[in-house]
């Protein structure tokens, strides 16, 4: 990568003849950012741009660069690479559009251009980029002219857009580094971490994420940094809609969401779902240290922020800290005996009848901060520009709070009034303080810092990705059309510890009735047959036998309607079941296309795709994150046992997930597999239905 962020010389093909406005010249830009290397320049027609003597082709230059950028029309950028590669350039990034990004046509080129470079060792950014912006190097490719920043911050973006560029300000704030992979036909996200992760000028990642290629490999190389640095995730494609746009934005498939979820969880990833939490967790990474427990302090000039800080403390996973009781006879004041403090604490009547809110804040925030049971602080504070309201000025106040901040704890600010947007640079500008533009966006951000202190401290195994060593590789599935149900399934299931409830697949209506006597009633019967994988849809089971009479009726009722719905399918029989008692989930397997493997929990039972109570869990799965998973489910108090209830056998659930987990890596040729429904009771946890898809061939 650092031949794309630092190269020593740059040949640029497509440059503009223009200069000037509208022009929009990359090599101007280039010059205007501040690049110091050595600039080649190719034109066919023009003997001269900017000062720049031109080659007329690549193959003319003197040396081989170390980086080409190039702008043609998309049907002369495959010709023009081809030179590159042939002269020895090993870094070329593509800004042209109009492939993957745009049609069939697209797509074909894109292809050809990843081939091409594979043949020729040539690393690829793009096409569809605005290439890279290195601040600490004074290097930009953009055909923008973008701001420089004169003390660039650590923070690296990987972006699939040039906007997160172009439009610093209202996403991240501020970078050091951005590289925009653009369709991202060749470098991706997993190979742009590594770099970062060593990086000495990177000390927080941030991910703009349509699509990812390479997914498993991307997690495990997350998964081993993820503890050093910060990564956030904007994760975008959530909706349908924005899905469907991410196609055609960069040829992205984004996949289920709720996958993506599951998969930055397990790598120890940070998502933000928005712009406005992108910026804030961004502001609190640059400017505060992690907060290391989620107890907040909060000062307040009103008590109605104060409520709505508590509110977002719910809302983004922080707690409201106990008011440090030692610090009470020190603040209260005997003359509004009716003003009693607590967290937040309401300063306001203290001020007025003290004389000062900033000295009743600066005495505030030092209690706070020596309490260990604060691990940041919020103020809210007016600050008015009229003069008469000189008094509210916040930066001597705030720079004698962090004198006496020892602890390095955050400390942030929300202040609203007519004069806060010009106090507020003032106390960004200090270590360790941030200003926030809602109270909303100050909790979300120590959040994150919150949530980045909980993975430094239990870092994720990038190892638990790999998939186990087997001393022997199990024999792959293999069915009739692809599908195993019934006893076959059951089988499955047995031979990795998952126990199914008792049964008899048969065509004898007398053979059904001496099982069901055998075992004792009540019993299900289930038609079972490769066309009727969805039963209950059709009709195709009925519970609550109470007896031989009832059995046969039922028995002779689902052979007559199975002949009549399905006059050429194949009936493999009828299964007579023992009918449990108990709470219904569903446990499963996906195979996602982008993370392999993916473990469900949820609510089971025919109304499983109407409430959505759904966990997902990327395998290989450990024992914690089984636990973690049924936790997250809204039916999990009902496991738990209410009114009077005997609690469920989680732990017995627990082990079918784990056991599902070691199935699907044993198996990839699985794509789909459904328990559904599984009853747990106190007992233990029994599979009711089970159906295993297979890839096909």
């Amino acid at each position: 990568m650092d031949g794309f962020l630092n190269p020593a010389s740059v040949a640029l093909i497509g440059v503009s003849r223009q200069t000037g406005v509208g022009a929009y010249n990359n090599l101007e830009m280039m010059l205007r950012y501040g690049y110091q290397g050595k600039i080649y320049v190719i034109h066919p027609k023009v003997p001269n741009i900017l000062g720049f003597d031109t080659y007329p082709s690549v193959a003319d230059l003197p040396e081989a660069p170390e980086l080409a950028v190039i702008s043609v029309g998309r049907d002369r950028v495959l010709p023009v690479f081809q030179e590159c590669a042939e002269k020895g350039i090993r870094h070329v990034i593509v800004i042209s559009q109009g492939f993957a990004d745009a049609d069939e046509t697209g797509a074909d080129l894109q292809r050809e251009l990843t081939e091409t470079a594979r043949r020729f060792g040539v690393r690829v950014l793009g096409p569809n980029t605005m290439g890279v912006l290195n601040a600490f190097s004074r290097f930009s490719t953009a055909f923008l002219d973008l701001p420089k920043d004169p003390s660039p911050p650590p923070l690296s973006l990987v972006a699939q857009s040039g906007v997160l560029q172009v439009g610093i300000e209202s996403f991240t704030g501020r970078i050091g580094k951005a590289i925009d992979i653009g369709n991202g036909c060749d470098v991706h996200f997993a190979d742009v971490l590594p770099y970062l992760a060593e990086d000495p000028q990177t000390e927080i990642i941030v991910l703009h994420m349509e699509g990812i290629r390479r997914g498993r490999e991307f997690l495990q190389t997350a998964a081993r940094m993820a503890a050093r640095k910060p990564v956030i995730v904007f994760k975008t494609g959530r909706s349908e809609a924005g899905a469907r746009a991410a196609l055609s934005h960069t040829g992205s498939l984004v996949g289920e969401d709720a996958v993506f979820d599951a998969a930055f969880r397990k790598a120890g990833l940070l998502r933000v779902r928005n712009m406005v939490e992108l910026r804030a967790v961004c502001k609190a990474f640059l400017n505060f240290r992690a907060m290391e427990g989620p107890r907040l302090g909060v000062a307040t000039a009103t008590g109605a922020c104060g409520i709505m800080t508590a509110d977002a403390c719910e809302d983004y996973g922080l707690r409201l800290a106990p008011f440090p009781e030692e610090a009470r006879s020190s603040l209260e004041n005997p003359r509004i005996a009716w003003h009693r403090l607590g967290n937040p604490v309401d300063l306001w009547p203290l001020g007025m009848v003290g004389g000062s809110f900033t000295n009743v804040l600066e005495r505030t925030c030092n209690a706070l901060f020596r309490s260990d049971d604060v691990h940041a602080v919020l103020v809210i504070a007016p600050v008015m520009a009229s003069p008469l309201h000189d008094d509210l000025r916040l930066t001597e106040t705030t720079r004698r709070i962090q004198e006496r901040n020892t602890g390095r704890k955050p400390l942030a600010f929300w202040l609203y009034g007519d004069g806060a947007h010009e106090e507020a640079p003032k106390l960004d500008a200090m270590d360790g303080v941030a200003c926030f533009a809602s109270i909303d966006e100050a909790v979300m951000g120590l959040s994150a810092t919150y949530r980045f202190e909980q993975i430094r401290r239990k870092p994720p195994r990038a190892e638990i990705l790999e998939h186990p060593a087997r001393a022997e590789t199990p024999v792959p599935l293999a069915a009739p059309e692809d599908v195993i149900t019934g006893a076959d399934a059951e089988e499955i299931l047995r031979n990795y510890g998952i126990v199914s409830a008792p049964s008899r697949i048969t065509l004898d209506p007398a053979e059904a009735v001496q099982w069901a006597d055998s075992v004792g009633y009540p019993v299900v019967l289930k038609i079972v047959s490769p066309q009727w994988l969805h039963k209950s849809d059709r009709g195709g089971v009925v519970t609550g036998i109470s007896d031989r009479a009832s059995l046969e009726r039922a028995f002779s009722d689902l052979s007559e309607r199975f002949r009549h719905k399905t006059p050429d399918g194949h009936l493999t029989g009828i299964q007579v079941q023992k009918q449990l008692a108990g709470k219904e989930l569903l446990l499963g397997v996906s195979r996602d296309p982008h993370f392999g493997p993916v473990v469900l929990a949820g609510m089971g039972g025919v109304y499983t795709e109407v409430f959505r109570d759904v966990a997902r869990g990327i395998a290989p799965l450990e024992k914690e994150e089984a636990e973690r998973m049924l936790r997250s489910l809204r039916i999990y108090p009902l496991l738990q046992g209410v009114r009077g209830e005997a609690p469920a056998a989680i732990p017995a659930v627990v082990d079918a997930l784990l056991a599902l987990s070691r199935l699907a890596m044993d198996h990839p040729e699985i794509t789909e597999l459904d328990l559904n429904p599984v009853f747990v009771n106190d007992q233990g946890c029994f599979s009711v239905d089970c159906r295993i898809v297979l890839s096909s061939g």
